[in-house]
């Protein structure tokens, strides 16, 4: 497997509230974690942290010798645990009040993609040219236009189109989507917080994980668009490409 990981401050924000890890575990599979980190003071910064280093060091071994159902409940039980944690600092330290944070966290093998996601950081697929979103956003945007109530050209310029409804930390229990899809060689994940998909259009997206160039390359050109579209949150980007000698 081919692996490329990225995050950057981008212009706007002093601090970089992303946190992200990609690890490679003993049996094989690759472990990817992106979280997107709110509230005032560093907090999302301690938010997004704490979620990633308690989802790996919960995640971080595994077997490649579990069903599909065991290793999506794996996922679910480390995204628990990462919120009962993030909540309690919130509920026990003033500073932290109200902080919060999105995560994606994957573990991929040759054969399947397995995601637990919570927020608006997304997961897309580039299978055979196409490129899929695998996540669907947990935003109050989303939910006007999943009932029709806005148009998708005025989501994307909705004034509250950032407004998440769902996040870690934020109260005592949470709800993960999770997600479970096959993958095949050549195919591609990306991992990325909405610092990427706020500034570059999908289909910008897909010419650069379409382009003959190497991952590290791909990884470098989404965060240089970012940028140059203004760069106006911190960008995290994690790929990964399957290839046949895993």
């Amino acid at each position: 497997m081919e692996i490329a990981h990225r995050t950057n401050v981008g212009l706007v924000r002093d601090l970089n509230e992303d946190s992200a890890v990609l690890v490679r575990r003993e049996d094989g599979s690759v472990l990817a974690i992106v979280a997107d980190g709110m509230g005032g003071h560093q907090a999302g910064e301690i938010a997004s942290q704490t979620t990633v280093k308690v989802i790996e060091s919960t995640l971080q071994n595994g077997s490649s010798q579990v069903s599909t159902e065991e290793r999506t409940n794996s996922i679910l039980n480390a995204v628990g645990k990462a919120n009962a944690e993030v909540f309690y600092l919130s509920q026990n330290n003033e500073q932290y009040q109200g902080m919060g944070t999105t995560v994606i966290a994957g573990i991929m093998d040759s054969s399947e993609v397995v995601l637990g996601h919570v927020g608006d950081s997304r997961a897309y697929m580039l299978h055979k040219g196409g490129l899929y979103q695998l996540t669907e956003d947990h935003t109050y945007v989303n939910l006007l236009h999943k009932y029709g109530q806005i148009t998708t050209e005025e989501a994307k310029n909705h004034p509250q189109r950032n407004m998440v409804v769902r996040a870690i930390g934020t109260a005592e229990d949470v709800e993960v989507d999770l997600i479970h899809t096959p993958w095949n060689p050549d195919d591609m994940l990306l991992l990325c917080s909405d610092g990427l998909t706020d500034m570059v259009a999908e289909r910008e997206i897909g010419l650069v994980l379409s382009s003959d160039i190497t991952i590290e390359e791909k990884a470098d050109e989404l965060i240089q668009l970012a940028i140059q579209a203004g760069g106006k949150d911190n960008i995290s980007v994690i790929l990964l490409k399957n290839t046949e000698i895993f």
